[in-house]
């Protein structure tokens, strides 16, 4: 009958979760990839799909170094992935929350806010090698979409670099240095395009001139 598949079926389930149980989650390589430099997208997501099975166990210093790691990606999308799997009231509380912060401030482009604070939450990213130099490349990378010419000073300031000779380094990433700007190299993204209609526009612009001509001879 149907109850008795639906008590093998809840026997199956529960079965498997005491399986489950007995798996060391403080021995997967994720875990120890998440105090040092590694990184591994994959490994990330099966640790936090566990977390999501045994939420007792979840380690909240371990998901906010994920996530200081998943910020070096942008612009991919590891960041928001992992969000889907981490529960709201983790999320909402320290040590994750200053990071789910910092994610906000470089998608909203409040750069200089972001580098403001990041210097309380230096701590989390500590994990992370080249944290820093890794938000200057994505923020470069803003820039170079948005941008034909640029103030160098504040270039200097979104990306948190004062000294001359480190700014040079990275203008030339993204053009050329000219006196107090930065001519930023022309691509497909940071020109103003004509926009052309496409056959369907057109078309809509035909039916739409025929039923005006057609109105007037009405009227």
């Amino acid at each position: 009958t149907l109850s008795f598949f639906k008590r093998r079926h809840r026997h199956a389930i529960a079965t498997r979760r005491e399986t489950m149980s007995d798996l060391d989650i403080e021995r997967i390589p994720a875990l120890e990839a998440a105090s040092n430099g590694a990184y591994d997208l994959d490994e990330n997501l099966m640790l936090l799909k566990l977390y999501q099975f045994f939420p007792e166990k979840a380690n909240a210093p371990v998901i906010a170094r994920v996530l200081a790691k998943a910020l070096m990606q942008l612009p991919g999308n590891d960041f928001l992935l992992y969000m889907y799997l981490i529960p709201e009231r983790v999320a909402t509380e320290a040590p994750v929350l200053p990071v789910v912060e910092l994610s906000a401030r470089l998608e909203s482009c409040q750069f200089q806010a972001f580098w403001a604070d990041l210097v309380t939450s230096r701590e989390l990213v500590s994990c992370a090698p080249g944290f820093d130099d890794a938000i200057r490349k994505y923020i470069l990378g803003i820039v170079a979409l948005t941008y034909q010419i640029i103030d160098l000073k504040y270039l200097g300031e979104i990306l948190n670099v004062s000294e001359a000779s480190a700014l040079d380094k990275y203008t030339n990433q993204i053009g050329k240095r000219e006196g107090d700007k930065v001519r930023v190299t022309l691509s497909d993204d940071n020109q103003a395009k004509v926009k052309e209609l496409d056959d369907v526009s057109d078309s809509r612009t035909n039916d739409l001139a025929k039923a005006i001509r057609a109105m007037n001879r009405v009227i």
